[in-house]
């Protein structure tokens, strides 16, 4: 059974063989910026275009927004709240070095530091993270700069 909700632009699967029935739509009602439901074993997950999510991702980790400075003739750019920092003589590399230690933040938190207490919160930011390219990362930490 699909139930379409035009007031609030959701569209929900009631199973899982339904939402594969529909996938096309689901996707293009995504892509129209809406969100398709699928409920499955009681648990529902929702299909949104990555842009937005993104947008959204980036408005949750906002205790997170990069901070780039001059300090001492090096470039130091970090993201408060998270154990990423480097510091760099020109500011291209220290950009380029932090959408690196971002990526390796990601992978080991999907590795094994999802479950460390100090670090299990961070889901929001790795999946910011999984979700962009180097190029939308950059323009993020550069965003903070100007």
């Amino acid at each position: 059974m699909t139930i379409t909700h035009p007031i609030t632009s959701v569209t929900r699967y009631d199973s899982m063989n339904n939402a594969r029935d529909h996938f096309s739509q689901m996707l293009s009602a995504a892509e129209e910026g809406n969100v398709a439901v699928v409920s499955r074993k009681g648990k529902a997950s929702a299909l949104v275009e990555i842009g937005r999510l993104r947008l959204l991702l980036a408005h949750v980790i906002h205790r997170h927004d990069p901070q780039v400075v001059r300090e001492d003739g090096n470039w130091v750019a970090y993201l408060p709240g998270l154990p990423l920092a480097v510091e760099e003589p020109e500011l291209d590399v220290a950009i380029e070095a932090l959408v690196e230690a971002m990526r390796e933040y990601a992978s080991d938190w999907q590795d094994h530091l999802h479950a460390a207490i100090n670090h299990r919160d961070n889901v929001d930011f790795v999946q910011f993270v999984e979700l962009s390219s180097d190029e939308q990362l950059r323009e993020w930490l550069t965003a903070a700069e100007q």
